[in-house]
């Protein structure tokens, strides 16, 4: 029993933490959440918001909508069921990186909540490419391709502060500062359990072993940058995961 209260608190926090849905009623009086111990749920939480939104393209298209329009209104899903909480983190972590002279006013300008040029791109881009690969994939490959980008894309946010300081002496993603090896392994077997599922065994290794590329690739900006991780910079490493899974989930597919 205290197993099953333990893996209700983990899937509430993380719940909680990454989408907007109402799933505080998981949540067991008198336990304590733990952020880092609920890492091993946000692949699950993730592939969950990815199966949603699939659901809503195929209702779509079965409608006869076009696949382009579908594909929009599916993104829309999950930007709604996670409250944009990754399409934030990429716009201010562009507006910081593009626009700061030093790490600190980098900093200050990614808490600012006001959209720059920076971001609005970065945004708009991330939006197209996720918006294309979709409406490009056959429709039985919609629902797999989304529960796979929506398990890695938060697989493999546990990696940067797991390596990384935190950029800040305050906030969320402080939180992530006593992350242990075998939390962040939890979260990244269950990510490849989720893909096996989706893909081929060949597809799902080279979607992992990209996703991992994308988040060595953000860790380097963001100590480049920033000196440290934020929880802006968590959201931008989902997004543009979500981006590169996508493509070369279209490009294997076309090739």
């Amino acid at each position: 029993m205290k197993l099953w209260r333990i893996i209700r608190e983990d899937i509430a926090c993380g719940a909680g933490l990454l989408t907007r849905l109402p799933l505080g009623w998981l949540r067991v009086s008198g336990q304590v959440w733990s952020l880092p111990r609920s890492v091993w749920c946000w692949p699950l939480v993730g592939a969950f918001i990815g199966v949603l939104a699939g659901v809503a393209f195929l209702i779509l298209r079965a409608l006869q909508v076009p696949a382009p329009v579908a594909a929009a209104w599916s993104v829309g899903v999950q930007v709604l069921l996670t409250g944009g909480l990754h399409e934030d983190g990429l716009a201010d972590m562009a507006d910081g990186c593009g626009g700061g002279p030093s790490p600190e006013r980098r900093l200050d300008i990614m808490r600012d909540s006001r959209i720059g040029s920076y971001g609005a791109l970065a945004l708009g881009i991330c939006l197209l490419i996720r918006v294309m690969a979709l409406a490009s994939l056959p429709i039985i490959l919609v629902v797999p391709a989304l529960a796979l980008t929506g398990a890695l894309s938060r697989a493999v946010l546990p990696l940067l502060p797991f390596t990384m300081k935190p950029a800040r002496e305050n906030g969320l993603a402080r939180q992530l500062m006593g992350l242990t090896r075998d939390q962040v392994l939890s979260g990244l077997f269950s990510a490849f359990c989720i893909a096996l599922l989706c893909v081929s065994s060949h597809i799902a290794l080279l979607t992992c072993l990209l996703a991992l590329c994308v988040a060595l690739v953000l860790r380097a900006v963001s100590k480049r940058f920033l000196n440290g991780y934020t929880g802006d910079v968590l959201g931008a490493t989902a997004s543009i995961t979500d981006c590169v899974v996508l493509t070369v989930l279209v490009a294997v597919w076309n090739s």
